[in-house]
């Protein structure tokens, strides 16, 4: 049995749609769905604007949240979020997939974050939220995300600047006098990956 991720809406959807920019034939989409309590995304291409769809190009169980953009070059971006269970407890994950060749070959994967799925504890629905964003300028690719926000370099494998008061060195948050500590919690994150 899967492990639906944590505020998650007991729903499918989370649709993301890309056009190749060199050439509108070419369209990328991704989806996710939920059977026997997993949630699982989606990614296929259609090289006759839709007309007819390639079998699945990319299958992530436990993830949702997916994020798609093509470049000037025609590198397919795929952003998403995915839950695991760990020794730790369970943990949110945030990829960003580059690919070259439409996924044909793996894609190169860029965690940008790894935290944990069950701190702050939810009092709400969705948990994490349930918005991302992924968009290019030129080469570049561009995007946002949620993700829990202690400040633990561990965290955030490829790097993180908060624009709060945070210690890295001791791991808390800390309020505007930069002193007293503060819960941890939920916060948006951007980031910019330069091809």
């Amino acid at each position: 049995m899967g492990l639906a991720p944590p505020g998650a809406r007991p729903v499918g959807g989370d649709p993301a749609i890309a056009v190749d920019p060199r050439d509108s034939k070419i369209v990328f989409v991704a989806w996710a769905d939920q059977t026997n309590d997993q949630y699982t995304l989606h990614v296929r291409r259609s090289s006759d604007s839709g007309a007819t769809w390639s079998n699945d190009l990319r299958t992530i169980p436990n993830a949702k949240n997916p994020g798609l953009a093509l470049n000037s070059n025609g590198k397919v971006g795929f952003l998403y979020q995915q839950v695991a269970l760990t020794d730790g407890g369970p943990r949110w994950s945030t990829h960003l997939e580059r690919t070259n060749d439409g996924f044909a070959t793996a894609p190169q994967d860029l965690v940008l974050a790894n935290v944990p799925a069950d701190r702050p504890q939810p009092t709400f629905l969705p948990y994490i939220g349930d918005y991302i964003h992924l968009m290019v300028v030129g080469k570049d690719f561009y995007g946002i995300f949620s993700a829990n926000n202690t400040p633990d370099e561990a965290n955030f494998p490829n790097g993180v600047k908060y624009q709060r008061n945070a210690d890295l060195t001791t791991k808390r948050l800390l309020s505007v006098d930069g002193a007293t500590q503060v819960d941890v919690s939920i916060d948006p994150f951007f980031f910019k990956v330069t091809e």
